[in-house]
Protein backbone atom coordinates (compact mmCIF):
# COMPACT_ATOMS: atom_id res chain seq x y z
CA UNK A 1 0.00 0.00 0.00
CA UNK A 2 1.40 3.39 -1.02
CA UNK A 3 1.16 5.88 1.83
CA UNK A 4 2.21 8.82 -0.33
CA UNK A 5 5.22 9.67 1.84
CA UNK A 6 7.92 9.34 -0.82
CA UNK A 7 9.82 12.59 -1.07
CA UNK A 8 8.19 14.05 2.06
CA UNK A 9 10.21 15.51 4.94
CA UNK A 10 9.47 14.77 8.57
CA UNK A 11 10.60 15.76 12.04
CA UNK A 12 10.49 13.15 14.80
CA UNK A 13 11.27 14.24 18.36
CA UNK A 14 12.40 11.79 21.01
CA UNK A 15 13.80 9.90 18.06
CA UNK A 16 16.87 8.15 19.44
CA UNK A 17 14.99 5.22 20.98
CA UNK A 18 11.69 3.51 21.68
CA UNK A 19 8.65 4.67 19.75
CA UNK A 20 10.48 7.64 18.23
CA UNK A 21 13.16 5.43 16.70
CA UNK A 22 10.51 3.04 15.35
CA UNK A 23 8.70 6.01 13.76
CA UNK A 24 11.92 7.16 12.08
CA UNK A 25 12.53 3.72 10.65
CA UNK A 26 8.94 3.41 9.43
CA UNK A 27 8.93 6.84 7.78
CA UNK A 28 12.24 6.21 6.03
CA UNK A 29 10.89 2.85 4.93
CA UNK A 30 8.03 4.68 3.22
CA UNK A 31 10.39 6.99 1.37
CA UNK A 32 10.41 10.02 3.65
CA UNK A 33 13.41 12.03 4.81
CA UNK A 34 13.63 12.60 8.56
CA UNK A 35 15.14 15.08 10.98
CA UNK A 36 16.02 12.80 13.89
CA UNK A 37 15.70 15.01 16.98
CA UNK A 38 16.56 14.02 20.53
CA UNK A 39 17.85 15.56 23.73
CA UNK A 40 20.85 13.28 23.25
CA UNK A 41 22.34 14.84 20.13
CA UNK A 42 25.05 12.22 19.72
CA UNK A 43 22.47 9.43 19.79
CA UNK A 44 20.34 11.32 17.27
CA UNK A 45 23.30 11.63 14.91
CA UNK A 46 24.05 7.92 15.29
CA UNK A 47 20.48 6.99 14.40
CA UNK A 48 20.52 9.33 11.41
CA UNK A 49 23.75 7.73 10.20
CA UNK A 50 22.28 4.25 10.53
CA UNK A 51 19.15 5.22 8.63
CA UNK A 52 21.02 6.95 5.82
CA UNK A 53 22.88 10.24 5.74
CA UNK A 54 21.21 11.23 2.47
CA UNK A 55 17.73 10.85 3.93
CA UNK A 56 18.25 11.72 7.61
CA UNK A 57 19.97 14.31 9.75
CA UNK A 58 20.43 14.08 13.50
CA UNK A 59 20.15 17.04 15.86
CA UNK A 60 20.22 17.58 19.61
CA UNK A 61 17.10 19.38 20.80
CA UNK A 62 15.53 20.21 24.16
CA UNK A 63 11.86 20.48 23.17
CA UNK A 64 11.20 22.63 26.26
CA UNK A 65 13.47 25.32 24.78
CA UNK A 66 11.83 27.68 22.29
CA UNK A 67 15.22 28.51 20.76
CA UNK A 68 16.09 24.84 20.26
CA UNK A 69 12.71 24.16 18.70
CA UNK A 70 13.01 27.05 16.27
CA UNK A 71 16.43 25.73 15.24
CA UNK A 72 14.84 22.32 14.70
CA UNK A 73 12.25 23.68 12.27
CA UNK A 74 14.91 25.68 10.45
CA UNK A 75 17.04 22.54 10.12
CA UNK A 76 14.22 20.69 8.38
CA UNK A 77 13.72 23.49 5.87
CA UNK A 78 17.42 24.15 5.25
CA UNK A 79 18.20 20.44 4.84
CA UNK A 80 15.21 19.18 2.90
CA UNK A 81 13.57 22.38 1.64
CA UNK A 82 10.23 21.49 3.21
CA UNK A 83 8.40 20.08 6.23
CA UNK A 84 5.44 17.79 5.67
CA UNK A 85 5.17 15.68 8.81
CA UNK A 86 5.75 16.25 12.52
CA UNK A 87 5.75 13.38 15.03
CA UNK A 88 6.14 14.38 18.68
CA UNK A 89 7.54 11.46 20.67
CA UNK A 90 9.75 13.36 23.11
CA UNK A 91 8.69 12.70 26.67
CA UNK A 92 9.82 11.84 30.18
CA UNK A 93 8.14 9.39 32.55
CA UNK A 94 7.64 9.56 36.31
CA UNK A 95 5.84 7.14 38.61
CA UNK A 96 6.21 9.19 41.78
CA UNK A 97 3.19 8.87 44.12
CA UNK A 98 1.02 11.97 44.01
CA UNK A 99 1.78 13.03 47.59
CA UNK A 100 5.53 12.85 46.92
CA UNK A 101 5.71 14.80 43.64
CA UNK A 102 7.85 17.90 44.01
CA UNK A 103 7.09 21.16 42.28
CA UNK A 104 10.33 20.79 40.31
CA UNK A 105 9.36 17.34 39.04
CA UNK A 106 5.88 18.53 38.10
CA UNK A 107 7.25 21.52 36.19
CA UNK A 108 9.86 19.50 34.29
CA UNK A 109 7.37 16.83 33.20
CA UNK A 110 4.91 19.45 31.96
CA UNK A 111 7.73 21.39 30.27
CA UNK A 112 8.90 18.42 28.23
CA UNK A 113 5.71 16.47 27.61
CA UNK A 114 3.16 19.25 27.17
CA UNK A 115 4.96 22.53 26.59
CA UNK A 116 7.46 20.73 24.36
CA UNK A 117 4.68 19.33 22.21
CA UNK A 118 3.14 22.79 21.94
CA UNK A 119 6.41 24.49 20.99
CA UNK A 120 7.33 21.95 18.32
CA UNK A 121 3.83 21.97 16.83
CA UNK A 122 3.78 25.76 16.78
CA UNK A 123 7.14 25.89 14.98
CA UNK A 124 6.00 23.26 12.47
CA UNK A 125 2.79 25.14 11.77
CA UNK A 126 4.73 28.27 10.88
CA UNK A 127 6.32 26.25 8.08
CA UNK A 128 3.25 24.25 7.08
CA UNK A 129 0.60 26.98 6.99
CA UNK A 130 2.06 28.95 4.06
CA UNK A 131 2.18 25.68 2.09
CA UNK A 132 -1.38 24.78 3.18
CA UNK A 133 -0.31 21.21 3.78
CA UNK A 134 1.00 19.09 6.63
CA UNK A 135 0.46 16.25 9.08
CA UNK A 136 0.99 16.53 12.82
CA UNK A 137 0.90 13.35 14.91
CA UNK A 138 1.32 13.67 18.66
CA UNK A 139 2.05 10.80 21.03
CA UNK A 140 0.12 10.90 24.30
CA UNK A 141 -0.55 7.86 26.50
CA UNK A 142 -3.10 5.55 28.03
CA UNK A 143 -2.16 7.32 31.28
CA UNK A 144 -3.79 10.50 30.03
CA UNK A 145 -7.09 8.64 29.69
CA UNK A 146 -7.04 6.70 32.96
CA UNK A 147 -5.11 8.97 35.31
CA UNK A 148 -2.27 6.47 35.27
CA UNK A 149 -1.89 2.80 36.10
CA UNK A 150 1.83 2.60 36.72
CA UNK A 151 2.40 6.27 35.84
CA UNK A 152 2.40 9.15 38.27
CA UNK A 153 0.00 12.09 38.25
CA UNK A 154 2.56 14.45 36.72
CA UNK A 155 2.94 12.20 33.69
CA UNK A 156 -0.78 11.41 33.37
CA UNK A 157 -1.74 15.08 33.52
CA UNK A 158 0.84 16.02 30.91
CA UNK A 159 -0.42 13.39 28.49
CA UNK A 160 -4.06 14.35 29.01
CA UNK A 161 -2.95 17.84 28.09
CA UNK A 162 -1.36 16.55 24.89
CA UNK A 163 -4.70 15.05 23.84
CA UNK A 164 -6.55 18.34 24.43
CA UNK A 165 -3.77 20.33 22.77
CA UNK A 166 -3.99 18.10 19.69
CA UNK A 167 -7.69 18.81 19.37
CA UNK A 168 -6.96 22.53 19.58
CA UNK A 169 -4.27 22.21 16.91
CA UNK A 170 -6.73 20.32 14.69
CA UNK A 171 -9.34 23.07 14.98
CA UNK A 172 -6.79 25.79 14.26
CA UNK A 173 -4.86 24.03 11.51
CA UNK A 174 -7.69 22.32 9.65
CA UNK A 175 -8.70 25.40 7.62
CA UNK A 176 -5.07 25.57 6.45
CA UNK A 177 -5.17 22.04 5.03
CA UNK A 178 -3.23 20.53 7.93
CA UNK A 179 -4.30 17.51 9.98
CA UNK A 180 -3.49 16.90 13.64
CA UNK A 181 -4.16 13.64 15.42
CA UNK A 182 -3.00 11.84 18.53
CA UNK A 183 -1.88 8.28 19.30
CA UNK A 184 -2.39 6.86 22.81
CA UNK A 185 -0.01 3.94 23.39
CA UNK A 186 -0.69 1.51 26.17
CA UNK A 187 1.96 -0.79 27.58
CA UNK A 188 4.75 -0.77 24.98
CA UNK A 189 8.14 -2.50 25.19
CA UNK A 190 10.38 0.55 25.55
CA UNK A 191 12.99 1.74 28.08
CA UNK A 192 10.29 3.98 29.57
CA UNK A 193 8.88 0.90 31.27
CA UNK A 194 12.02 0.80 33.40
CA UNK A 195 10.28 3.39 35.56
CA UNK A 196 7.23 1.21 36.18
CA UNK A 197 6.79 -0.67 39.46
CA UNK A 198 7.21 -4.37 38.61
CA UNK A 199 3.95 -5.35 40.29
CA UNK A 200 2.01 -2.79 38.27
CA UNK A 201 3.70 -3.98 35.08
CA UNK A 202 2.78 -7.62 35.64
CA UNK A 203 -0.77 -6.77 36.67
CA UNK A 204 -1.32 -4.60 33.61
CA UNK A 205 -0.06 -7.25 31.19
CA UNK A 206 -2.32 -9.81 32.85
CA UNK A 207 -5.39 -7.61 32.41
CA UNK A 208 -4.66 -6.64 28.79
CA UNK A 209 -7.11 -8.55 26.56
CA UNK A 210 -4.39 -9.41 24.04
CA UNK A 211 -2.27 -10.70 26.92
CA UNK A 212 0.98 -8.98 26.02
CA UNK A 213 2.77 -5.69 25.68
CA UNK A 214 2.84 -3.89 22.37
CA UNK A 215 5.93 -3.12 20.31
CA UNK A 216 7.24 0.28 19.21
CA UNK A 217 6.72 -0.84 15.62
CA UNK A 218 3.00 -1.36 16.21
CA UNK A 219 2.70 2.23 17.41
CA UNK A 220 4.83 3.47 14.51
CA UNK A 221 2.55 1.76 12.00
CA UNK A 222 -0.37 3.80 13.34
CA UNK A 223 1.69 7.00 13.30
CA UNK A 224 2.68 6.45 9.67
CA UNK A 225 -0.94 5.89 8.69
CA UNK A 226 -1.99 9.14 10.37
CA UNK A 227 0.91 10.94 8.68
CA UNK A 228 -0.08 9.61 5.27
CA UNK A 229 -2.55 10.45 2.54
CA UNK A 230 -4.57 7.41 3.69
CA UNK A 231 -5.75 9.39 6.72
CA UNK A 232 -6.49 12.63 4.88
CA UNK A 233 -9.97 13.06 6.43
CA UNK A 234 -9.02 12.06 9.98
CA UNK A 235 -8.82 15.18 12.12
CA UNK A 236 -8.61 15.79 15.87
CA UNK A 237 -8.83 12.07 16.60
CA UNK A 238 -7.06 9.95 19.17
CA UNK A 239 -6.16 6.41 18.19
CA UNK A 240 -5.61 3.90 20.99
CA UNK A 241 -2.82 1.33 20.59
CA UNK A 242 -3.19 -0.56 23.84
CA UNK A 243 -4.19 -4.17 23.16
CA UNK A 244 -7.71 -3.51 24.43
CA UNK A 245 -6.58 -2.54 27.93
CA UNK A 246 -8.77 0.58 27.79
CA UNK A 247 -11.60 1.39 25.40
CA UNK A 248 -13.79 4.47 25.22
Amino acid sequence: MDYGLTGKAAIVTGAAGGIGLACCRALVGEGASVVVADLDGAAAETVAGELGTTTCVGIGVDVASADDVQRLAETAVSTFGRLDVLVTCAGIFHATPLDEITAAEWDRVQAVNLKGTFLVAQAALRVMIPRRSGRIVTVASLAGQTGGIGAGASYAASKAGVVALTKSIARFAGPHGITANCVNPGLIETPMLDGWPQEALERTVATTPLGRMGTPEEVADTVVWLASDRASFVQGAHVDVNGGLYTN
